[in-house]
């Protein structure tokens, strides 16, 4: 019995330390556990974002590591619920153990109860009433033979009883141990799974608030279009007027001689967005914040225009203008002349916009640039 007393020892050691055991990434040291922790810290941040100060980069950014941190999460439930399922398969082959084991004891007992009164009521072939009835020195003498013979003939069976009973014990300490490692699993692969529906509850608010952004910023995008007309229109009048008048202008353009426009948060950069193209930068700021014009030159548009709501052309020489867009108020005139640094007027929320905030364009011959060339 030595052996099973053994195999049961080591069950038991395994599942306790299964219980122990750290779980895969919580060392401060392992490189699997810093990534998870900064997949978490990533999406922690991208939860605690605020959607309408936000840019669109740092929208996509947060719901990139939103959808990161989901799919990790839910991959961790998987295996948790993995080690669930082979827990709950430890605690079935311990219990049947457990059964066999206690089964095991119930034959040893009766066999041994059985051999005893065998032996007692026919020791080798001999009555034992007649042996016990005798008075003389040999009926005695055999007495003492016969309960030495029936001790002798069962211990190996006595052994193998205390060994099974020695084994019960094993087996119930490592029946015990699998249901705790088992119980231990299930409370955290429901932790794990309260995790992800954490995950993707943030997950979902973040992209509603993402698709809301970007109908704002297409519906913003698409109204600035349907006005470009004008905006062209009013840069190619001041054009042939500076032709007619011989002027050619007095500044040299996209060599990042722009001062920024406004203090604020870059939300929206020039280029394509969901499809659209962006003419200019957005910088978002509280409504009232000052408007700069960018360089030296001429008002040559003031007040509303569809789109880009209360909205500054300035003519700077040489085919370069600056619109600045979404003004709650203008503070300028057309035909206005104006130094680098004048005050144009304040952000806003006008036309169509995505929030109190200043559109600033830059255009090279009425054609839209990057303004980031001027700005540096």
């Amino acid at each position: 019995m030595t052996k099973p007393r053994t195999l049961f020892s080591l069950l038991v050691a395994a599942l306790v330390c299964g219980l122990l055991v750290v779980p895969v990434g919580a060392a401060g040291s392992d490189p699997r556990a810093q990534r998870d922790a900064a997949r978490a810290r990533r999406a922690q941040l991208a939860s605690q974002l605020d959607a309408l100060k936000a840019s669109e980069k740092e929208l996509l950014d947060a719901a990139a590591a939103l959808d990161d941190q989901v799919l990790a999460q839910a991959a961790r439930v998987d295996a948790a619920r993995q080690a669930v399922a082979a827990a709950q398969a430890e605690v079935v082959d311990a219990n049947n153990s457990l059964a066999e084991t206690k089964s095991l004891i119930g034959q040893l007992e009766t066999l041994f109860v059985d051999r005893a009164v065998a032996e007692y009521i026919s020791p080798r072939g001999q009555r034992i009433d007649d042996v016990i009835a005798s008075s003389d020195l040999a009926a005695t003498a055999r007495k003492h033979a016969l309960l030495d013979s029936v001790a002798s003939s069962d211990d190996d069976l006595l052994d193998e009883l205390g060994a099974a009973r020695e084994d019960f014990e094993v087996a119930r300490a490592a029946a015990e141990a699998a249901q705790a490692k088992a119980a231990a699993r299930k409370s955290e692969t429901e932790a794990q799974l309260a995790a992800l529906e954490r995950d993707q509850a943030r997950q979902r608010k973040l992209r509603q608030a993402l698709t809301v952004r970007q109908k704002e910023v297409l519906r913003e995008i698409d109204a600035q279009a349907a006005a470009e007309s004008t905006l062209t229109r009013i840069i190619r009048e001041r054009e042939a007027a500076t032709r007619a008048s011989g002027s050619s202008g007095n500044l040299s353009v996209g060599r990042g001689g722009c001062m920024w426009p406004a203090r604020g948060r870059v939300t929206s950069e020039y280029g394509r967005r969901w499809g659209r193209m962006h003419q200019g930068i957005d910088i978002a700021n509280s409504t009232g914040t000052p408007i700069y014009a960018a360089q030296a030159g001429e008002v040559i548009f003031a007040g509303r225009m569809s789109g880009y709501g209360n909205a500054v052309m300035i003519d700077h020489g040489g085919g370069f203008t600056t619109l600045y867009a979404h003004q709650s108020r203008i503070m300028v005139s057309r035909g206005q002349s104006l130094s680098r640094g004048s005050r144009v007027g304040s952000i806003g929320n006008t036309g169509n916009s995505t929030g109190p905030h200043l559109h600033f364009e830059t255009r090279y011959g009425g054609a839209a640039r990057n303004p980031r060339g001027c700005l540096g």
